[in-house]
């Protein structure tokens, strides 16, 4: 099991690669941040992405609330997925699956010049981990963000690792019950569209055979014809 440790400056960010002892340690790159308002790395829980934030200190300076988030391939290749920002960031947070970030500019519960401050700006922000912003809301009286704890895992740890070493074969294998689902769901609709149309067609039957009983029994149907006779 590998973990990646980050040093990060004012412009600068390294990251390495550790096994399970102190005592090796890899470099794995090293990369220059486009500003020097970046002053935090945040990783994942289950690791390989990270994002790194300009956020506001308690009591601090705002911060231009500048967000890169990035992370390493397979291979350990870095990639800058996307560049945006939150202005006066104050927290960020992964959930628990690793695939969604909250962002949020709260306010301290302190009613000084400082704690109005942030309450101008006060709201949260839903971001997936490549960066792509899903949600936005401004809230007043926003004091602290977090998520709801994820439950541990009913799988053992070894058939999580199988799962995703195999992942390929396990999609295809749900898309397939997918398929079939969504197969089942269309054929329902058609056979209820059918009924629906042969119901329909009955209805129509049912007023032209009227018209014609009612044709008949008015005398409609012979003045017509001899009306068009004497055209």
């Amino acid at each position: 099991m590998r973990l990646y440790l980050v040093g990060a400056g004012c412009e600068w960010v390294v990251i390495y690669s550790r096994s399970t002892g102190p005592e090796k340690c890899e470099l794995i790159c090293t990369f220059d941040l486009p500003s020097n308002s970046f002053n935090e790395v945040i990783w994942a829980p289950e690791g390989q992405y990270f994002v790194i934030a300009s956020k506001s200190a308690a009591g601090g300076a705002s911060s231009s609330g500048d967000l890169l988030f990035a992370g390493l391939t397979v291979d350990n290749k870095l990639e800058i997925l996307h560049k945006d920002e939150h202005y006066m960031l104050t927290d960020v947070h992964w959930d628990p699956s690793s695939r969604y970030i909250i962002t949020a500019v709260t306010q301290p519960f302190s009613t000084d010049q400082g704690g109005y401050k942030y309450s101008m700006e006060a709201g949260y922000a839903l971001w997936t981990f490549q960066g792509r912003n899903l949600y936005r809301q401004q809230k007043e009286k926003l004091f602290q963000v977090t998520w709801r704890p994820h439950p541990p895992s009913l799988l053992p740890p070894k058939k999580q690792i199988d799962i995703r070493k195999n992942i390929k074969q396990h999609s295809k294998k749900y898309d397939a019950l997918d398929e079939q689902a969504k197969e089942t769901a269309r054929s329902a609709f058609r056979r209820e569209r059918e009924e629906k149309t042969r119901s329909f067609k009955l209805v129509l039957d049912r007023l032209a055979d009227w018209k014609v009983e009612k044709e008949e029994e008015n005398g409609w149907r012979k003045a017509q014809d001899a009306f068009n006779e004497n055209q």
